[in-house]
């Protein structure tokens, strides 16, 4: 009697072609839903280059929030994946030091924000004195640096200057591998 009940439902599913469809079906749904999210959500980026060391490190592996600033303003201290003006084919990491308005000075070392000095335990090099000026942060825009300030190539350079909003692809939030560096990125709080 069991028997007879499950070929009469297989009868009424359709079928191993149906069984073999709705399989394929299910496959397509999954690498569609996989890829919308790495697009639109979330992504796995490696580190390349030294401008964000020690925070990050050459090969690491790190988690990039893209939807993030949808629901939240950009703030200082972020570390964020942004394109350079003009060039959409490489990515950078930097950390978010200037937001629209702020008058950012550097000074022998000291980065000043509208006046009051930042305070950076996560930088391990001090600047040059190439980095001396101060740099106003246009509308729309954010002054991005990187970590490591003796190779960075961020918003002190001429060449790269304010990063429109719109070139920050997303927040890092957490180193994944390798576990041995394996990381949440702390939140940082400037006092401005």
């Amino acid at each position: 009697m069991l028997r007879l009940v499950t070929r009469r439902n297989e009868h009424l599913k359709g079928g191993r072609f149906w069984d073999f469809l709705e399989y394929c079906l299910t496959l397509v749904l999954m690498f569609v839903l996989a890829f919308s999210i790495r697009t639109a959500v979330f992504e796995p980026m490696r580190v390349k280059g030294s401008s964000m060391e020690n925070t990050l490190l050459p090969g690491d592996y790190m988690a990039v929030e893209k939807l993030t600033y949808i629901f939240s303003p950009m703030e200082r201290g972020d570390v964020v994946i942004c394109y350079y003006p003009n060039n959409d084919e490489y990515t950078c990491v930097k950390r978010i030091i200037g937001l629209p308005g702020d008058e950012v000075t550097i000074q022998g070392g000291i980065i000043k924000v509208n006046g009051y000095s930042l305070r950076e335990d996560y930088v391990t090099t001090g600047l040059t004195s190439k980095h001396d000026g101060t740099y106003q942060v246009e509308e729309g825009c954010v002054f991005v640096v990187g970590d490591n300030r003796l190779v960075s190539r961020d918003s002190t350079d001429g060449m790269v200057g304010n990063i429109p909003m719109e070139r920050v692809i997303g927040r890092v939030n957490r180193v994944l591998l390798p576990l041995s560096h394996a990381k949440s990125l702390p939140k940082m709080e400037y006092g401005i």
